[in-house]
């Protein structure tokens, strides 16, 4: 029976990427630096407690694994030390370790960022402009390590997700799910024309499984099929929660300063939602290859997934079982009170 290592394995995209595995009767070892989570208690899954930074305990986590889903990383929320620590030297102690181990097939996933024009300082070239661009630079870095690894016998296949919502997901839309059910207008940052692609979680997990399963290699690329405009997504959330909610649009210069603001003064950083937004700029990818190469065919559109994140997020906070005993990032705390101050929500 094929075993497969997932790193950074105990949030909510390993739940769904371990249900789908053992859907397939794959035996799953999540790696991770929290506790065990309670999903994970459960017939063919294996927990192994450590941190991706660690050689020792990485290279010890890869014994008898066949394949290994790389999904540990630092967010932009995390300082610039960190993002490099986790994304870089994570990433190359875990392919140093596979190949130690030999382990036959790597995926690593990354981000669609890595695709976007390069933003550097007008004076200091090597600088980079945010944190959303730092964070941009350590996931190249990533990527290159993994692809480098393929001269030492470590083939690999590279995913860039767009951003994925649904069940047990929220991604950026916590503030926007929260003041919808709470029957709020809804800010939307710049003209709400552009079109932005998302990716239902689940439809996610079964396009990795497919590569793992086919040991595909190179990059491939996931993203919902079928998407509108942000102004007309987001709408179709709000006609599905019946709560009177209606979208306020800011323009996209004073939301970019607003933003940009926040991050300064290491309230909050950008996300690449956030930023294209304003900038009414299209964030859509081909994902033709792994549709033609894999099968692979996402079954849930924007307005699915959005919708499927918002009821999960609504159930939850009706339940008081998952998202209450959260605790609520200050950025995001912050972040909201700002909002409704300078938009008289």
């Amino acid at each position: 029976m094929r075993q497969v290592l997932i790193t950074g394995g105990a949030g909510f995209f390993g739940a769904h990427l371990a249900k789908r595995f053992l859907e397939e009767g794959i035996r799953i070892r999540l790696f991770d630096r929290a506790e065990c989570p309670f999903w994970a208690h459960k017939p063919g899954v294996e927990y192994v407690r450590g941190d991706i930074r660690d050689p020792v305990s990485v290279t010890s986590s890869l014994t008898g694994v066949d394949s290994v889903i790389h999904a540990a990383f630092a967010s932009p929320r995390e300082s610039v030390q960190t993002i490099q620590s986790v994304n870089v030297e994570g990433t190359r102690n875990l392919c140093t370790g596979a190949i130690a181990k030999g382990v036959r097939h790597l995926i690593l996933i990354s981000s669609t960022i890595v695709s976007r024009k390069q933003r550097v300082h007008p004076f200091l070239r090597k600088s980079p402009l945010t944190r959303l661009n730092m964070y941009r630079w350590s996931r190249m870095e990533a990527e290159q390590i993994v692809a480098e690894s393929q001269d030492k016998e470590l083939p690999f296949a590279i995913v860039r997700p767009k951003t994925f919502v649904g069940p047990m997901c929220v991604s950026a839309f916590r503030i926007t799910f929260d003041w919808i059910r709470c029957g709020r207008p809804i800010l939307v940052m710049g003209s709400g024309q552009n079109r932005y692609q998302l990716l239902d979680v689940r439809d996610m997990a079964e396009g990795i499984r497919l590569i793992e399963a086919s040991e595909a290699e190179g990059i491939f690329h996931l993203g919902a099929q079928e998407f509108q405009s942000v102004r007309e997504d987001l709408q179709s959330l709000l006609d599905h929660a019946k709560t009177g909610s209606r979208l306020k649009f800011i323009p996209g210069r004073i939301a970019r300063a607003t933003l940009r603001g926040l991050e300064l003064a290491n309230i909050v950083p950008l996300s690449e939602w956030h930023e294209m937004n304003s900038r009414g700029e299209d964030s859509v990818i081909d994902i033709s290859r792994a549709i033609k190469e894999l099968g692979w065919q996402p079954e849930r559109s924007n307005e699915k997934a959005l919708i499927a994140s918002y009821d999960w997020y609504v159930t939850q906070m009706m339940t008081d079982e998952v998202i209450n005993t959260r605790p609520v990032p200050l950025a995001h705390l912050v972040l909201k009170k700002l909002l409704a101050i300078l938009f008289r929500q």
